[in-house]
């Protein structure tokens, strides 16, 4: 990895995004930082989980979406 990489600042979602987890694998609707923590909320609704920022990236598309 290079310098420039870990010095990067962390990928700030706008609300609604669909971002990836990178460290679970799991896509999520971003919903809002609280307490320096990302909060994400699965594509078909259901319970929020808190990632840290250096591990949420732009989704490619709905993965694992059935269309």
């Amino acid at each position: 990895m290079s310098t420039r990489q870990r010095n990067a600042p962390a990928y700030r979602p706008q609300v609604g995004e669909l971002v990836l987890d990178r460290r679970s694998g799991r896509t999520g609707i971003y919903m809002d930082t609280i307490g320096g923590e990302h909060y994400l909320r699965p594509e078909g609704g259901g319970r929020e989980w808190a990632v840290e920022p250096d591990h949420v990236s732009p989704a490619g598309g709905p993965q694992g979406s059935t269309e």
